[in-house]
Parts: structure tokens; C-alpha cells; sequence
């Protein structure tokens, strides 16, 4: 082929020649790139030669192009066949053409291949030539008797820079010094060359990068002369040259931005905006939206500080710069460039300056975008535009007339933005809002404490204090002509009602902010809903009034109605399959019709928020919106029917999209019920932004308006409906799991609570349980799905809403094993043990993938150690590092707790040797758990046994230590066995913790008197157990901190009260004395706490005499009785004693009058044997009575000075003068 190529240049002469050969190089070169592409090498020789004869006899032609396509042959060679020889033959061919040529073409020809040469095979593999490729292009350059000689070889020089990197840091320094030399030099009229020498430095600065902003003699002479040649190239008169400078300078700032001087360079580039030369204008463009990522603010004062001086000295023609500053003037500039790269930059540079200046300037930017939105040509008339015209006002002015009739400028009329410019400048007002967001000054969305600042330091740039303003925008834009700058407008006003729903009206109560905007909003959103409207605008228009509806801001029904009115006119779009105008693609309609069902769903289950069934892991119930969420049932429930099934089969449509491509065969032939085959493709995205909330409200729906149906129906009805709801149950149920289970993980978090919450919901019904435990692999490979979710998601919400799925699936294996036992129980009329029935069987064998119950606990396990990783049986370093939570403490003890409230009811599904089989795995969790969420600093004197998670725990070994099974005779000795195991380990978690954290003595003492309240009597009255539990009681008796006391002492008087005689005599013999030693202490109280201590330690003694003998109960008085005779204060002038000390008194004497008529005869055979005793009592009863009539002849007495009539009456009546 290249012989050929070869042969038909030849036979071809003069002009016709050169076209050949252009075509010929054409081919050429796209064939070597792809060659490169696919990485094929050239390794025949024939190839090799005639290809090297053919391109290097076309280096010396004398047209220009057709050198510039040899060159770029040579390097595309040397790239495909990437041999070092090859690459050094090529090499000393163009060295040798060089130093013996004279003539322009030879020698800008093999200039140019040595730059493509360093250009294509990198600057590691051309090393070895570099210094010679350098050197004679140097010379080159320095040629001044030909200019053209100089352009290439510059030109190449850049190649080689740009691919050499740091191995041509070597030759920075020769390099600058030629290049200034030759822009002093060389005559301005040589454009071309001084443009060459631009590019070359731009390389130049590249290559020395990040090291400009060192301090080194070298590093301080190259950034000086780089500045001092962006200097001569900015003085050029040529519009190219100084783009060029531009670039170096932009360059500059990229890697030294401190030694670049804004207060120059910025004038300069604004007086560049204004030229005609695009390349210039779009040099300035690309070099500002460089600097106002970084130093916007200043940026933004040099222009402001040239406008000034523009004005004061007029010297500055063509410079534009308002009072709006930089900004307006990009803004202007959008509506006169046309290139879209320009408009981009454009874009970005408004944007950059948007994030960094909005938030502290807000006045000035919704000013700037208001007057892009907002403009409208004045016509003379008397006619002016309002927020509900829908006139058009636009004049269309004459531009022969405009051209040729000179006018005063007064009299010119504004040029409108283009309507791109509006909707860019729509876009900035919701950026604006997500930067005052993001700003976190919480004034910004806070009416009354942006007043409050305001008034303190004068300062009014707050959003709330602009949200009129803000409405107004949305709304022009909402309303205009333009179907895009529609769109921008609803989703502004859609962002404005998110971010201002909750704001309170500080000036009315119980009021909203955005009250009094309902009208504007329901003006803005009906002439979406025209017929004639595109359903792009409508569908984001649904979305819009769903956002309305469920924001709470309208709480009476009737403001709701005129919203609510254009979703109910929507509706009417459902009832045929080709409603929209054939104007508009047909997937468009697929488009309209999905979102209005998606804002009915949407305003459906806010409407259902208040109801119990629906899991809610948010704390904040905004009661603003309690009473519009029960009228919201009103307004949706007549169209539920209809939209029921719309929901229904949507959800049906998605089901089928979402098949595998192998599965096609079986989708309906004439599309779905809102799709055709035609728009199949094209609908899907459709379908995947809509599903989740339609497939949330049809769950809602089939739960509280179609499954508590069937509950209440009669059988025949029953029989006739569980076929399609059934259907109806695995369609949801699918799309749930399909979902879920996604290999890729990529739904929304939005997506995956949608499916958890739907999930809930569907279970929440006893007919749905049914159905999901009839086959047992479903509720199996929930569980799995569930699993692997947690793994992938690390969201607390996301894990608190798969607990609650859980949590239903463990009560549908529960109800499903109480219908095996009835039916057992049914029919057979023997004694059977019907516990067998549980997981397990009779052998207590659970078989994974098969159990449901060690599924469920699969899940716990892994719940549980992502929240504490320690519970990892054996850990490694790179999963306890994976596993690291970033979640708050409160957080964590949610899901603690949740897990743990599943785990406790995990052995009710099994039978009794199944539930031994669980028992050791639930027991070393939630110890496991104890151990981990109660260990607290040594310096920590906070108890955290109210812990929800620690709470949880001793729930759960409560609801095991009296379980049934515990005294089931297949089960009870291992049961027992394992209760004392685990009672063990929490005795041995208190002793061995080490000095610098500790165990929490509440709540080992708590989980202490679990087993030995609950558990039977053989597991915790074993000395080895007993004995170490005795004695941590004592040692919280002893703490210094009175809450641990007083838990203690409460904790005691539970366990004195014991069932079981042993039990309680054995912690009354041992911790009683101890706290009758207490009372008998003259220890003065000094505090609330150790006067709720002695209380408790009253209240329990007092506990103790019912609990003896009748005949000893005599000894037990005579222990309390002198004690609390002693706490009385009987002397009128012990008035000194503290108020712990009065309080005490009072206590005690409450105890007197209360044990006295409870032992009567007790009590009289004491008082009798000490008259001392008797004597205290009469006088502290009798003390008791006096201040008691005291205080009533006190209130007698200010009541009869209240009622008492002056003696001097006046004559004048007083009473209502006013």
C-alpha cells in the first residue's frame, strides 16, 4: 500500500501532486493512530522503509502543510513501532538535514520531526537525543534572517518542553535567556514568531511548576524574567501576542500566585473584555475564572476600584463596569458571546464568585440576578409588569431604525438578556440558597434572629429578609415563555419552599413564613398544568406542589384546595394512553404521567405520617403539620381508588423494564400501561426516579385500605381476593428485594428506605406474615438481602429501618409457629409436646440457609459489630479498621439497642434443644455488649445504666433467665448451666477491669439482680456465684457516689423480698447489718443525695419487719424505731440544724405515724419499755400540730385582711374609670 501510495505521487505532477500527497498523508496518519490505539507494532522491514522513504521525502516540500503532516508522520512512527534504534536513525537524519541544510523547507521541516519526535515517543525514551535536539534548535531560533525558520523551530522547542517535564529542567535557563533575547530583538511586525516565543515560555513555566515559588537565586531570576517577557508580550500591539501573555500569566498564578500582582493584572484583563479580538476576550475569561477560585474577593475589588477611576479620569473606552461590578459584566457578556466554551468559563467564573461572595453579599447578587429576571423593555405605555400578568410585554424593536436613527442614549431601550442569560441567572438564585446553606449562619433561615442582627449591628444581608424577593424571581421565571427558564424557575421555587417550610413567623405565632406567599405560589404552578404545556414543565410542576403540599405550610384544607385543584385536573391526563400533544416525544408522556403519580404518592404518605404503623427514626415531629396531615386524607382519599391502581401498574411497568435483556421475549407486545415498545428505552430513566415513592404509597395503601379489607370480609369474599393480592404482595416484594439486593449498589439511600419502609409496611399486616412465611426460603433470603445491605451501607437510618423489617419478620415466624401448635393441638387428642415444633426439632440441629432463626441472628451479629468491633470473636487489625463507626454515641445506642430487642425473642422460634443451640451465641453478645457500652473512665462518676443499649441487654437476659425453657426438662440443665456461665462472666468482667476504665457498679449490679430475681434458684444460689454477687452489693454500698448507693439500697429491698426463702436470707443476713450500721451513724447529711440515701435505707428496713416473724418483729422495731426517734428535732430552738436536717425530721416522723398503727401492739410494748422514746415522740407530734394551726391561722388571717372594707370611703367610684 505504500508503494502504491508512492507510485501515484510520482505519476502525478504540479498541483494535482500535492493533493494526492495530502490525501496520502491523511491516510497515513489515522492509520498510525489507530495503530497506537490497538498498540500494534510495525516490526516488517519493507514497511519500515518504504514508509520512512515516503514521509522524509515530504519534510522538504514546499508546502507548508504538507511538511506539517510529514513531521506528525515521523513521531506516529517512531510511537508505533517504539524501537530505540528506529527512533535514533530518525534522529540523526533530521540532525544531519539540519547541519548541512540551508534551504527554509529542509530546515523547518526536520525541525518539526525532531519536535514530534520528543512529542509522540515521551521524554524517556528520547533522552539520549534531547541535548542535540535542544542545541540545534536553539541555533535555529536565533536564525533572524528567516522569520519562517524561526517559527518552526521555536515551535518545536515547545514540543519537546511540553514532553520533556523534568528532564528539561537542565535547559530552562539557556532557554529563557534566548527567549528574552529574542523579544527585544526581534521587530513587533513578526507576529507569528512572537507568538511561537509565548508558547515556548507557557512550556517553560509548566516545566519549572510548583518550584517558582521557592526563594533561590536561580528560582528568584527565572520568576523575574518570566514576569519581565509577560510584560513585553502584554505591551504587543497584536491581539494574539497578548493572549499568549495571558496564558503565561494565568500560568504563573497556577504556581506562584503570591508573586503575581492582582492590582495590574486585573485591570488589564478587564480592559481585555471589551475587545474584539474573541481570542483575547476568551484568554481574559480563561485567566479570571483561574483567579476567582481562589482570591475572588479581591478580584472583585480591583474591578470595582478600575470602575472607579474609569469614571473619574474617562480614560478607559470601552470598559463597562457598573455598579453590579465583575459579575454584571459577565453577565452582560453572556448575552453577546456565542462560543460555548466561552459561555462555559463564563458560567464557571460567575459560579466561583457565587460560593465565595453570595453569602456575605447577598444584597448585591440577588440584586444582579433580579435585574436579569426582571428587565422588561419599557413601551411608553402605562402598562406595567405584575406577578400575575400573563401578558407578553416584549416590544420587537425595528434594527434598521436602531441602526440609522441616532437617538440620545436616555432614550435607548434596554437590550433583554437572552432568555439562556435568565436561566443561568435562575440557576445562581438556587445557588445562592445553597450557598447561605452551606454558609452555616443559621440567620440566613431565621427570621427572627436575622431582625434581632439587624437591629444589633446593622446588618440586613440575611435570606429571610429577601425571601419576597426571592418569590418574586421563581415566580417571573416559573411563568415566562421559555420552557427551560420555566423549569429553572420551579425547581428555585421548589428549593425556596424545602429550605423556608419550618421558618416560624416571629411577629404572628403559630405561624409559618411562607404563609403569605400561598397565593404567588399557586399562581406560579397553575399555568403549568395548561394543556398546551410541555411535559417537562408539568412533571417538574408535580413535583413542585407534592413539595407544597407535604411542607406543612398550609394548615387549613381550604388554602390547600388550589394546589390540590391542579393535581386533581392532572389526573385527567391518566385516562388516555396519548393525552399529550404530538409536539412533544412520546416518552414524554411516560414522563408526565410518572410524576403525577409520583407527587400523588408523595402527598399520600404525608398524608399517612400520623399514623402509628409507619417506622419513624426521626425524633422531630413538627407539630405545625399534625392537623394538615389529617386533612390531607380529605383531599386524597376520593381519588385513592383511581390512583391505586395507576400506582399498581406502574409498579408493574417497572417490574418488567427492570427484567434482564434475556427475559424480553416475555414483555407485552404492546407495551406496558404507560409505555410503549417504541419508548421502552427511553422511558426507563423515567421509571427509576419515580418507583420508590409510588411503591412506599401503594404499600401504604394495600396495608390500611386493601389487606384490613380482606381481614374484615366474609370467606367467600376472602377466597375470591387472595389470588390478585397475593400477586400484589410478591410484585412489591420483588421490586423491594431487586432493589436491595443490587450487586453494583447503586439506588439512592432515598431508593433504599423507600423499600425498607415498604417492606414494614406490607408486614405490618397478619395476612402478609402469612404469605411471606408460607414459603420459608422468602423470609430466609430476606434476612440474607438485609445482611448484605448493612455491609454496604454504612446509615444509621438505613440499619435502624432494617432492624424494624426484622423485627416483623421475627413476629411473622412466631405467629407462624403459634398456627402449627394450634393445629397440632387440633388434631391430636393426646398430650403432645408441641415445642418440638419449633427450628431445631427434637435433635436442636439449625442448619444455615435454612433456619430462619440463624438468619436473623446473622444479621444481629453483624449489626452488633459494626457497632462494637470488639465483639468480633477474632478480630484482625484491617477488619476492626473497616469496621470503625463514624456515628454519634446516641446513634450507636439506638441500634444497640434495637439488635438486642430481636436477639431476646430469637429462641421462641425454636424448639427447646434448637433455642440451647442459640443460647451461647445471644448470651456472649449481649454480655459482650455489657462489657463494651458500660465501661466508663475511672474518673467518670456518671452512671450509665439508663443507657438504652446497656437497658436493652438486662431486658434481654431478664426475658432468658425466666424463659420457659429454663425449666423445660429437655432443655433446663443445659439452659441453667449457660444462665451460670454468663452470670459468671459478668462477675469476672467486675474484677478484672483494669485501673484506667472500669465497669459501671450500677449496671453490673443491675444485670447481679437480673439472674438472681428471675433466674431459677439453682443457677445463682451456688456459693461461687452467690458469694462474689453479695459482695459487689456491698462495695456499691459503700461507694462514695450516692446514686450508686442509692440504686444499691432500691435494688436490695427488691431482692430482701425474694420468692425464694434462701435466696433472701442469704443477702439479708450479710447486706441488712450493714445498713442498719448506717442508720445508727451520726454522720450529718450534707446533700439531696445522702438524704434520698437514708430515706431508701429507712424504707427498706421498714421493708424488712413485714418480711419477719410476727414474733420477731419486735427485734426489728427496736432497731428502726430509736433510729428514727433520733432523726426527730423536739427542741423549738434547734431551728440552727440544716434543711437536710428538717427534711429528715419530717421523713422520720411520717415512718412514726405509720409503722405505730401498722404494729400496734409492737409498738405499745416499746413505746412502754422506754419513756424516753414515748416522751420525743408526744413532743415532736405536739410541734407538728402547733405549726400546723400556725400556719392555718396565718392564711385565716391574710384572707380577713384581704376581705377587710377601708373606714375612709370615697364619694367617687373609681372601679371603672379608665
Amino acid at each position: 500500500m505504500l508503494d502504491h501510495f508512492a507510485e501515484c505521487i510520482k505519476h502525478v505532477r504540479s498541483t494535482r501532486q500535492e493533493a494526492v500527497q495530502m490525501n496520502v498523508f491523511t491516510a497515513l496518519l489515522v492509520g498510525l493512530k489507530n495503530l497506537t490505539e490497538t498498540k500494534t507494532n510495525i516490526n516488517q522491514e519493507d514497511i519500515k522503509k518504504s514508509a520512512v522513504n515516503l514521509i522524509i521525502g515530504a519534510l522538504i516540500t514546499p508546502n507548508p502543510i504538507l511538511r506539517y503532516a510529514a513531521g506528525e508522520a515521523v513521531g506516529r512512527m517512531a510511537q508505533v513501532i517504539s524501537d530505540p534504534k528506529f527512533t535514533a536513525e530518525l534522529a540523526q537524519t533530521s540532525f544531519d538535514r539540519l547541519k548541512l541544510a540551508r534551504d527554509v523547507a529542509s530546515r523547518t521541516g526536520h525541525s518539526l520531526a525532531l519536535g514530534c519526535l520528543h512529542k509522540y515517543v515521551g521524554g524517556m525514551g528520547s533522552s539520549q537525543h534531547l541535548s542535540t535536539s535542544v542545541s540545534i534548535l536553539l541555533a535555529l531560533a536565533q536564525d533572524q534572517t528567516s522569520p519562517i525558520v524561526q517559527v518552526w523551530s521555536l515551535h518545536a522547542l515547545a514540543l519537546i518542553i511540553d514532553s520533556g517535564g523534568p528532564m528539561f529542567r537542565g535547559y530552562v535557563e539557556p532557554t529563557l535567556s534566548l527567549v528574552l533575547k529574542l523579544l527585544l530583538n526581534i521587530p513587533q511586525s513578526y507576529i507569528d514568531v512572537h507568538q511561537c516565543i509565548g508558547k515556548v515560555l507557557s512550556a517553560l513555566i509548566t516545566t519549572i511548576g510548583p518550584e517558582l515559588q521557592g526563594n533561590t537565586s536561580s528560582i528568584c531570576m527565572a520568576r523575574s524574567s518570566f514576569l519581565c517577557a509577560c510584560a513585553i508580550m502584554q505591551d504587543h500591539q497584536d491581539p494574539l501576542v497578548q493572549a499568549e501573555a495571558t496564558g503565561c500569566l494565568q500560568q504563573l498564578h497556577l504556581f506562584a500566585p503570591k508573586h503575581v500582582n492582582l492590582s495590574s493584572l486585573v485591570p488589564t484583563l478587564c480592559r481585555t473584555l471589551s475587545s474584539n479580538h474573541f481570542l483575547l476576550r476568551r484568554a481574559a475569561i480563561s485567566c479570571l475564572r483561574q483567579l476567582v477560585q481562589r482570591e475572588a474577593k479581591e478580584v472583585c475589588e480591583h474591578a470595582m476600584n478600575l470602575a472607579i477611576e474609569s469614571k473619574e479620569q474617562n480614560n478607559v473606552e470601552g470598559l463597562t463596569i457598573t455598579e453590579t461590578g465583575l459579575p454584571g459584566v459577565f453577565f452582560s457578556m453572556l448575552d453577546t458571546e456565542t462560543d460555548p466554551a466561552m459561555i462555559k468559563d463564563i458560567h464557571d467564573t460567575i459560579i466561583s464568585m457565587l460560593q465565595v461572595l453570595a453569602a456575605s453579599n447577598l444584597s448585591q447578587w440577588l440584586g444582579l440576578c433580579k435585574d436579569v429576571l426582571t428587565v422588561a423593555v419599557e413601551t411608553g405605555s402605562e402598562d406595567r409588569v405584575s406577578l400575575n400578568a400573563n401578558e407578553d410585554n416584549d416590544v420587537e424593536i425595528d434594527d434598521d431604525q436602531a441602526e440609522f436613527h441616532a437617538e440620545d442614549d436616555s432614550s435607548h431601550q434596554a437590550i433583554q438578556p437572552r432568555w439562556p442569560t435568565r436561566v443561568f441567572a435562575a440557576e445562581c438564585v438556587r445557588k445562592i440558597i445553597a450557598a447561605c446553606e452551606a454558609s452555616n449562619q443559621s440567620a440566613h433561615f431565621d427570621l427572627a434572629k436575622a431582625k434581632k442582627l439587624q437591629l444589633t449591628t446593622g446588618k440586613s444581608d440575611f435570606l429571610c429578609l429577601h425571601l419576597s424577593d426571592l418569590i418574586r424571581m421563581a415566580f417571573i421565571a416559573a411563568t415566562s415563555d421559555s420552557d427551560p427558564l420555566r423549569l429553572e424557575g420551579l425547581k428555585t421555587l421548589q428549593d425556596i419552599i424545602q429550605k423556608f417550610a419550618k421558618v416560624p413567623e416571629p411577629e404572628f405565632a403559630g405561624h409559618l413564613l411562607l404563609e403569605q406567599f400561598q397565593a404567588q405560589v399557586g399562581a406560579a404552578l397553575r399555568p403549568a398544568f395548561s394543556p398546551d404545556t410541555s411535559s417537562l414543565v408539568t412533571a417538574a410542576a408535580c413535583k413542585v406542589c407534592s413539595t407544597w403540599i407535604g411542607s406543612g405550610v398550609a394548615k387549613d384544607l381550604n388554602d390547600l384546595k388550589r394546589v390540590h385543584q391542579l393535581l386533581v385536573s392532572s389526573l385527567a391526563k391518566m385516562q388516555n394512553k396519548n393525552s399529550t400533544n404530538q409536539l412533544y416525544n412520546e416518552s414524554l408522556t411516560t414522563l408526565e404521567k410518572l410524576s403525577i403519580l409520583k407527587a400523588w404518592a408523595e402527598v399520600y404518605i404525608v398524608a399517612m405520617k400520623g399514623k402509628e404503623s409507619i417506622p419513624s427514626t426521626n425524633k422531630d415531629n413538627n407539630s405545625n403539620r399534625s392537623e394538615t396531615e389529617g386533612s390531607l386524607l380529605t383531599l386524597v382519599q376520593p381519588e385513592l381508588v383511581n390512583l391505586s391502581q395507576y400506582w399498581l401498574a406502574a409498579l408493574k411497568d417497572y417490574a418488567l423494564l427492570s427484567l434482564p435483556s434475556e427475559f424480553s421475549s416475555q414483555l407485552p407486545h404492546d407495551g406496558g400501561a404507560f409505555y410503549t415498545n417504541e419508548t421502552m428505552e427511553s422511558s426507563k430513566p423515567y421509571y427509576v426516579t419515580s418507583w420508590p415513592p409510588i411503591l412506599h404509597a401503594a404499600a401504604l395503601w394495600l396495608n390500611y385500605g386493601c389487606f384490613n379489607e380482606i381481614n374484615d370480609n366474609d370467606n367467600e369474599t376472602l377466597n375470591n381476593n387472595r389470588g390478585s393480592d397475593s400477586d400484589r404482595f410478591h410484585l412489591l416484594f420483588g421490586i423491594c428485594m431487586e432493589a436491595l439486593c443490587n450487586p453494583q449498589s447503586i439506588e439512592p439511600l432515598e431508593s433504599i428506605l423507600s423499600c425498607l419502609q415498604a417492606l414494614y409496611i406490607l408486614l405490618d399486616t397478619k395476612y402478609i406474615r402469612e404469605l411471606l412465611m408460607s414459603d420459608s426460603f422468602l423470609s430466609i433470603e430476606l434476612c440474607n438481602v438485609l445482611h448484605r445491605l448493612i455491609l454496604t451501607r454504612d446509615d444509621v437510618t438505613c440499619h435502624l429501618y432494617c432492624l424494624e423489617v426484622l423485627k416483623q419478620v421475627v413476629n411473622a415466624g412466631l405467629e407462624d409457629l403459634s398456627q402449627k401448635k394450634t393445629k397440632a393441638f387440633s388434631e391430636n387428642d393426646k398430650t403432645i409436646d408441641v415445642d418440638i415444633l419449633g427450628e431445631g426439632g427434637e435433635a436442636g440441629e439449625l442448619v444455615p440457609q435454612k433456619s430462619l432463626s440463624f438468619s436473623i441472628l446473622e444479621v444481629c451479629l453483624c449489626l452488633l459489630i459494626r457497632q462494637i468491633p470488639s465483639l468480633c470473636p477474632s478480630p484482625t487489625p484491617t477488619i476492626l479498621n473497616s469496621l470503625k463507626m463514624t456515628h454519634t454515641d446516641d446513634q450507636t445506642d439506638q441500634v444497640i439497642g434495637s439488635t438486642i430487642s430481636v436477639i431476646e425473642n430469637l429462641h421462641k422460634l425454636c424448639s427447646p434443644k434448637g433455642a440451647v443451640a442459640l443460647l451461647p451465641t445471644i448470651l456472649y453478645l449481649v454480655t459482650g455488649t455489657i462489657k463494651e457500652t458500660a465501661t466508663v473512665s475511672a474518673n467518670n462518676n456518671v452512671a450509665v445504666a439508663n443507657n438504652p443499649s446497656i437497658q436493652a441487654a438486662l431486658h434481654c437476659l431478664k426475658t432468658l433467665a425466666d424463659d420457659p425453657y429454663s425449666k423445660h426438662p429437655e432443655s433446663c440443665d443445659s439452659w441453667q448451666k449457660l444462665l451460670q456461665s454468663a452470670l459468671a462472666k459478668i462477675i469476672d468482667f467486675a474484677k478484672t477491669c483494669s485501673d484506667e476504665n472500669k465497669l459501671d457498679e450500677v449496671t453490673i449490679m443491675l444485670a447481679l439482680a437480673v439472674f438472681v430475681l428471675n433466674a431459677p434458684a439453682k443457677v445463682v444460689i451456688v456459693p461461687n456465684l452467690l458469694y462474689p454477687s453479695i459482695n459487689h452489693f456491698r462495695q456499691c454500698l459503700d461507694n462514695p457516689n450516692p446514686v450508686v448507693r442509692l440504686k444499691c439500697i432500691k435494688t436490695l429491698k427488691s431482692l430482701f423480698a425474694h420468692q425464694d426463702k434462701a435466696i433472701a436470707s442469704s443477702y439479708i443476713h450479710t447486706l441488712a447489718p450493714q445498713l442498719v450500721e448506717f442508720l445508727y451513724s451520726e454522720n450529718e447529711i450534707h446533700s439531696d443525695g445522702e438524704l434520698f440515701v437514708t430515706a431508701e435505707i429507712i424504707t427498706t428496713v421498714e421493708s424488712l419487719i413485714e418480711l419477719a416473724d410476727p414474733e420477731k418483729r419486735i427485734q426489728m422495731l427496736t432497731l428502726l424505731v430509736p433510729v428514727l426517734v433520733n432523726f426527730l428535732l423536739t427542741d423549738p430552738n434547734m431551728k440552727y440544724k440544716n434543711k437536710y436536717a428538717h427534711s429528715l425530721h419530717e421523713i422520720s416522723l411520717q415512718w412514726l405515724m405509720k409503722i405505730a398503727p401498722k404494729y400496734p401492739q409492737e409498738f405499745k410494748k416499746l413505746m412502754s419499755q422506754s419513756d424516753e422514746l414515748r416522751t420525743k415522740i408526744e413532743n415532736a407530734i405536739r410541734m407538728c400540730q402547733m405549726q400546723q394551726f400556725k400556719m392555718k391561722n396565718g392564711m385565716n388571717s391574710n384572707h380577713q385582711i384581704a376581705n377587710h372594707t377601708p373606714t375612709i370611703k370615697l364619694k367617687t367610684d373609681f372601679s371603672n374609670f379608665s
